[in-house]
């Protein structure tokens, strides 16, 4: 009977072993964001931008008070990442965020950003990313499902979350990807087919370490959208972008810069069918100039009257970031309340001309501050302009920002931006008035982990 005891003993244990191994070679991570934000604006949350669940689009005066009450709210946002991964080859990606558009927008709803008024019984919850990322053979990578996928061109033309599958290698000093992405699929709208109105996406995007201060890409995007619209043209989209980029480091400087050529035909601008050639570029420069870093960004954007040189980015789904500015262009900081004067990439077809500077200075270990001045013009003006004056000029925006670590992963931070308006907006609020200068401030408490 003990021989058998200890016999069924030792089994039970390797069994035990043997079921556990997997699990104890299956790693699980978790990782997240929570942030809380107090904003006092003339800006965000009036009737000069797009007041909604939504919270994002251009700034428009056109039509609209003179003078802006000041908002003033609190939104919140967290976002939670966890990471399934089995071993060093293979990996499942997912992340989820909970927003409240604004504390008391909602009460007892079941709605994205589904804030509460009263009580906190409220489903709200995003999904961002699911997606399997894969290293099926030796330098190859595979990324499937949904995904955050951006530009190799700041931003300019995309940066968002999108289903699709990518595929990456690297060859020593080359590195080449491919990459199909679908934005969405109407075909329930047409003859309830799908895959027959879709929006897509196809690039080819390349790299190449020239030396150890000098690396070049090259990128090719393929953008179709054929999607039908109740009561309207189906969409007629086909742009095909080339574009080159680069990145060069002397010592203290940093150079970077890229250009783009589109080609193809959009309907979406003027309403019909129209050939497109329009163009982008871009250069920045950071050098370490005394206990900071300052820094520099030029930009320019195509744009016209018939849309022949209007620039196409996917709609609201892009972001130039790089001009760290609030209000002139989108807010690196922003959420769910997301407006902005250059909305997006084509700027209403317009185009865009920017010159921003700016300086980074740490105080301490724990306290850094950055200063911004930003100057903003339309590239051709066109019907979508604001007046009827001659003026190109959009205006010129100031902000100014600091931030300081309470503890490891808990961040306090203000930032604060006012914009002169220029031209542009001359004699367009109501009764042929100017609209007042914008202004935004937030007070920001974040924990990382």
């Amino acid at each position: 009977m003990k021989k058998r005891n200890i016999l069924a003993t030792v089994a039970a244990v390797g069994l035990c072993v043997a079921t556990a191994a997997p699990a104890a070679a299956f790693e699980n991570e978790f990782h997240g964001m929570f942030s809380a934000r107090y904003i006092n604006s003339n800006f965000n949350r009036t009737e000069t931008t797009d007041y909604n669940g939504l919270g994002d689009g251009n700034y428009d005066p056109t039509g609209k008070n003179k003078k802006q009450f000041s908002a003033n709210f609190i939104e919140q946002r967290a976002r939670l990442k966890y990471i399934a991964k089995a071993n060093a080859d293979l990996k499942l990606v997912t992340q989820f965020e909970l927003d409240y558009a604004y504390w008391g927008n909602n009460s007892y709803t079941t709605a994205r950003n589904g804030g509460a008024a009263l009580g906190a019984d409220t489903i709200n919850i995003e999904t961002k990313s699911i997606y399997l990322d894969a290293n099926p053979a030796k330098n190859l990578n595979m990324k499937l499902g949904m995904m955050p996928n951006n530009d190799a061109f700041k931003g300019i033309l995309f940066d968002a979350d999108m289903a699709g599958i990518m595929l990456s290698s690297n060859y020593g000093k080359f590195a080449p990807s491919i990459g199909y992405y679908r934005f969405n699929d109407n075909g329930a709208n047409k003859d309830k087919v799908l895959g027959h109105n879709t929006n897509d996406l196809f690039m080819l995007d390349g790299k190449y370490e020239v030396s150890k201060n000098l690396k070049l890409g090259a990128a090719y995007y393929f953008f179709r959208d054929n999607q039908a619209q109740t009561g309207k043209p189906n969409n007629d989209v086909k742009i095909s972008s080339f574009g080159l980029n680069g990145e060069y480091v002397s010592g203290p400087l940093t150079l970077s810069g890229f250009l783009i050529y589109q080609t193809g035909w959009n309907n979406l601008l003027v309403g019909k069918k129209t050939y497109v050639n329009a163009f982008a570029g871009n250069i920045g420069a950071k050098v370490n100039a005394g206990p900071g870093t300052a820094r520099a960004e030029l930009l320019y954007v195509s744009g016209s009257d018939d849309g022949k040189n209007s620039f196409y980015s996917v709609d609201a789904e892009n972001g130039y970031y790089s001009n760290e500015m609030v209000m002139l262009g989108r807010d690196k900081n922003a959420y769910t309340t997301d407006n902005a004067i250059i909305f997006d990439g084509s700027n209403k077809g317009q185009g865009q001309i920017g010159a921003y500077f700016g300086y980074d200075l740490p105080v301490t270990p724990k306290l850094s501050t950055a200063a911004n001045l930003g100057f903003a013009w339309v590239a051709h003006r066109n019907a979508k302009s604001y007046s009827q004056s001659n003026s190109k000029f959009l205006g010129t925006e100031i902000n100014a920002e600091a931030n300081y670590q309470i503890l490891d992963g808990f961040t306090a931070g203000v930032r604060a931006g006012y914009v002169f308006l220029g031209g542009q907006f001359d004699n367009v609020a109501l009764g042929n008035k100017t609209p007042v200068n914008p202004y935004d401030a937030k007070l920001i408490f974040t924990y990382s982990f």
